[in-house]
């Protein structure tokens, strides 16, 4: 297809023809994800991409299409847009997702104006539902456009007096909910209220080929409809009876939304036995709130002894709260916490979370069981001594614990004593800064924020800086400026030399921080240099190939497997750096040291947080895969900073779509990662090849 079929050809209803052919030559395959991956910065800018949007291989047609739309740059609109002509259905719907990702920071109006075109012409079920998706998720300058979108949305969802094809009706759906979290302060109309409410009984009389598809449809409008606390009682009732778990889980949360009828509390109290531990986590977190005085405590330590870590562990914090029977109370805590003792690798979350909670309702029993945690050799459970002392105000428990051989402790120690003595204790502050954990560095320099000894502060920051600099990785990125922005405030004109050399350093965004500083500090302005370091080599089409057959299991040292298989056609870079870490033992012995739960496990960090990871970002890969219940995705903070790290979706979490890259899915063991809990250990990582 020529680029002269163009936006104006377009607009007319003008076609165009794609004519099937030979495959590519692979060198042009791989120059294109190259472009890709340089987001058309490197030296053939992107020469190769333009040339896939016409080229006769319609599969290089959807990754160049694709990924120009991940740029995220309205500028290549009009070479995106011919290729809605294609007569190919996955390039149709790879342009239209383009399209909406290349006006993710902006305003979507004349994107919608295309795409309410397009569907007049429009047959495929599947382009329809993403046209719906896409509508869904822009974001509009006008009421006027806002609400013919809605109504479009909703006309998706019917095709005369029957529901839509399944495709397009999901699509229709998910649009909605996306428009629904995406504009709160917009209310849907009364129409789409009554049509998602209807769609909340969708399909549950479906055949089994289909029935989780249909309940995806069911979840996802009651996720729409929940935004605005219009489930209704009626819908939630009925959800309340749904084989799908978690449509009685979103049914569950729902409940919060309404009146404290006793109709209500008696659906909390059936689904405190529910059969699925994600629906009696939210009705044991539920009930906690809107039982009456006298029932909450009951249930409470009742949830305290479930079989699922998860449930026992939110009745716990709970129990932070005071009870009627407070000698009942402290005699649970008390016992659940004093098991610490006995406790293996896999059992110390429960004691360690009762231990907070005693800090709370029961101080002297708590303290007295606060040394033992506190030189406990599981680093987690430092952690939780850290958290206790704070609710205790244990200023020498604290201190002894900013000394810990454990940054992750020493991280939380200080946030607390920060917290009760503030600017008090800069001096222990300073202290860490002779440590290189990434996370203890940013929690440092973001506390010494408005030091009152400047001069103290300075050199030692300095001194961190330079030190975390010797080695390049990209992925230091955090540590160092929150490091040069503390260094800014506290330093002047007399150390400006120590930091010159910076100015060319690796990272293009540290250097540019660094020539602002030296400018503000001298009056003299400084350019930024940089030495950008040289990127990772993107996989072969031949290597993207075999990780399309690839699966990563891994083994759980609480028992079980976790198969994860690779998407490597629409996340190349993505799947081809979990397979070569998991390949070279990169995450034999790491751990899932978040979980969430409801929400997701995040794990493989060497230093088990937030901002350790390997040294290379990688870019997101984001596309038409959603982040559904089960789907593995790359942990990032910001665009294009992928860090090795993962994490599993433990529910739908749409709201991270086109945000988070998916690159896998968990095809075998979910039921080994719905028990994972904090600080699980994967054992070992294994690949295989079928």
């Amino acid at each position: 297809m020529a680029l002269e079929c163009t936006l104006v050809a377009v607009v007319l209803g003008l076609s165009c023809s794609i004519d099937k052919g030979v495959p590519t030559d692979l060198k042009v395959w791989s120059a294109a994800i190259d472009e890709e991956d340089a987001r058309g910065s490197g030296p053939s800018g992107i020469q190769f991409l333009s040339e896939g949007l016409t080229s006769p291989d319609l599969a290089l047609q959807a990754l160049s299409v694709r990924a120009l739309g991940r740029f995220e740059d309205p500028e290549h609109l009009l070479r995106i847009v011919p290729l809605l002509l294609s007569g190919d259905v996955e390039v149709r719907s790879e342009t239209v997702n383009a399209l909406g990702q290349a006006v993710v920071r902006t305003d979507g109006d004349d994107v919608a104006d295309l795409l309410f075109d397009h569907l007049t012409r429009e047959t495929d079920p599947d382009v329809r539902g993403t046209v719906a998706r896409t509508l869904g998720r822009l974001t509009y300058r006008t009421e006027v456009q806002a609400a013919r979108t809605e109504e479009t949305l909703v006309g998706l969802t019917r095709n005369g007096d029957f529901d839509s094809h399944l495709s397009t009706l999901t699509g229709a759906v998910m649009g909605l909910e996306a428009m629904a979290r995406r504009h709160p302060e917009r209310i849907l109309s009364d129409r789409a209220v009554t049509r998602l409410q209807e769609l909340t009984t969708f399909g549950r009389d479906l055949n089994e080929s289909t029935s989780e598809r249909a309940a995806r449809v069911r979840r996802v409008a009651l996720m729409a409809l929940s935004v605005f606390g219009r489930v209704g009682a009626e819908a939630i009732s009925g959800a309340m009876e749904d084989s799908d778990a978690d449509v009685r889980r979103l049914a569950t949360v729902a409940i919060g939304q309404e009146p404290s009828r006793e109709e209500n509390i008696q659906l909390l109290v059936r689904a405190l036995s529910d059969r699925s531990a994600r629906v009696r986590v939210e009705a044991v977190k539920l009930y906690a709130v809107r039982a009456p005085d006298s029932e909450k405590c009951p249930a409470l330590f009742r949830a305290s002894g479930d079989s699922d870590v998860h449930v026992a562990i939110a009745a716990l914090d709970l129990l932070a709260q005071p009870c009627e029977n407070r000698a009942r109370q402290n005699e649970l805590l008390r016992a659940v916490a004093s098991g610490i003792e006995g406790a293996n690798s896999l059992g110390w979350q429960g004691p360690a979370h009762a231990l907070v909670a005693l800090a709370s309702v029961s101080p002297d029993v708590a303290e007295s069981l606060l040394d033992f945690f506190s030189q406990h050799p599981n680093v987690f459970v430092r952690v939780y001594a850290a958290r206790a002392a704070a609710v205790l105000g244990d200023l020498d428990a604290l201190e002894f614990l900013t000394a810990d051989p454990a940054p992750n402790v020493r991280t939380v120690a200080v946030q607390e004593l920060f917290g009760l003595r503030g600017h008090d204790v800069d001096s222990v502050l300073v202290n860490q800064l002779d440590q290189n954990d990434p996370f203890l560095l940013i929690t440092v320099a973001g506390l010494l924020k408005e030091t009152v000894d400047p001069d103290a502060a300075v050199q030692p920051l300095l001194d961190a800086f330079r030190r975390i600099s010797l080695v390049p990785r990209q992925t230091a990125r955090d540590p160092r400026m929150a490091l040069l922005n503390r260094i800014a405030e506290v330093g002047g004109p007399a150390v400006a030399e120590e930091l010159e050399e910076y100015v060319r350093d690796y990272d293009p965004i540290v250097a540019g921080r660094v020539a602002l500083i030296i400018s503000q500090w001298t009056g003299e302005q400084r350019v930024a240099r940089p030495n950008p370091l040289v990127r990772v080599p993107v996989p072969s089409p031949e290597e993207i190939d075999r990780l399309k057959r690839a699966r990563v299991i891994l083994e759980m040292a609480r028992g079980g497997e976790i198969e994860i298989q690779l998407y490597a056609g629409l996340a190349p870079t993505h799947a081809a750096r979990f397979w070569s870490l998991a390949s070279s033992g990169y995450f034999d012995g790491l751990t899932f040291h978040r979980v969430v739960t409801n929400f997701v496990l995040q794990g493989g960090s060497p230093g088990a947080n937030e901002y350790s990871g390997d040294a290379a970002y990688t870019r997101d890969e984001l596309g038409l895969l959603s982040h559904w219940r089960g789907t593995v995705g790359t942990s990032t903070r910001g665009r294009d900073t992928g860090d090795g790290q993962i994490f599993i979706n433990l529910v739908d979490n749409l709201r991270l779509d086109h945000d988070f890259t998916v690159f896998g899915e968990v095809v075998r063991g979910m039921h080994s990662v719905d028990v994972v809990s904090e600080g699980d250990v994967i054992t070992r990582a294994r690949v295989e090849m079928p």
